[in-house]
């Protein structure tokens, strides 16, 4: 009788789930962290310099990399901390992380003998809730690097209490782009009827659009203007405990191009590959209507 009421439960759930996210689900498995799923679908940007006002509303925020002195604007933007972890080689350097010909440039490179990569955030300096996030991008990388497009909240306690969303991350030569998102309630409680991360193609060697949509209610994942999928917020009376909508307060941008090693996601470094490197072309944040 137990079995029978948790499964009834389970197939509520996730009934609810999909009529939260009817207008954009995605079928199929959580997939896993190590595991591929993508598909060979194709993928086209439709968000040029030109074309690029997709969401209806503010423009609460926005860089195009049109500095002229090399920096990035830094009432915008700090450099990325070495804090260990995936920033074990933030060199805090505008030699990894500078604007050249209008686009930002983070890398991963040897300089000297020394692993040095570069990244910068808005911490401290542009931070919002809510609203259609997107960022335009193109990769070179190489075996052992990471580059990433990412939302961490402000101020950040505890992970993966606190939440995260990663709009982009891509390991080493794979040719999918990785796009998750984080809590408590996925990571460490382990509730699989929601689908916390999925791996899709993206245009090697040229520019890509990647966005979330974040309301309230849900946080929709773009690649290119195609939805690859949606997480809605449950809205369940012990959340305070089980942190399944930890996605109620300010978040803050972090562009960085990490570089990984032994006992890490994208694995050993190559040095004859490097260096690996991201360049942005711009930022947008607008907030709904």
């Amino acid at each position: 009788m137990r079995t029978n009421v948790k499964f009834l439960l389970l197939i509520i759930s996730v009934g609810f789930i999909n009529l939260s996210c009817s207008d954009n689900s995605v079928a199929g498995d959580i997939p896993d962290e190590i595991l591929n799923t993508g598909t060979n679908e194709n993928t086209t940007d439709s968000t040029s310099e030109s074309t690029k006002a997709t969401a209806v509303g503010t423009v609460i925020f926005e860089d195009n990399f049109d500095q002229t002195d090399g920096l990035p604007d830094k009432t915008k933007w700090v450099l990325c901390p070495n804090t260990g972890g995936w920033g074990r080689y933030m060199s805090v350097s505008y030699d990894q992380a500078y604007v050249k010909d209008g686009l930002l440039v983070v890398k991963g490179e040897k300089v000297n003998g020394l692993y040095k990569a570069g990244g910068i955030w808005s911490k401290g300096l542009v931070s919002f809730t809510y609203g259609r996030v997107e960022v335009r991008a193109r990769i070179k990388s190489a075996q052992g690097g990471w580059p990433a497009i990412w939302m961490i909240p402000e101020p950040k306690t505890k992970y993966p209490t606190d939440g995260e969303m990663d709009l982009m991350e891509q390991v080493s030569s794979q040719t999918n782009a990785w796009q998750t998102i984080h809590s408590y309630y996925l990571n460490d409680l382990g509730h699989a009827e929601q689908i916390r991360q999925i791996s899709k193609p993206y245009k090697v060697g040229d520019f890509n659009t990647y966005a979330v949509e974040w309301t309230p209610e849900k946080v929709v994942f773009y690649i290119n203007g195609s939805v690859t999928f949606c997480y809605p917020n449950l809205h369940l009376t012990d959340d305070a405990t089980v942190r399944q909508w930890p996605f109620n307060k300010p978040y803050f941008l972090v562009l960085n191009y990490a570089l990984g090693g032994a006992n890490t996601w994208p694995g050993v470094i190559d040095d004859s590959q490097l260096p690996g490197y991201m360049e942005v072309d711009w930022v947008k944040v607008t907030q709904i209507s």
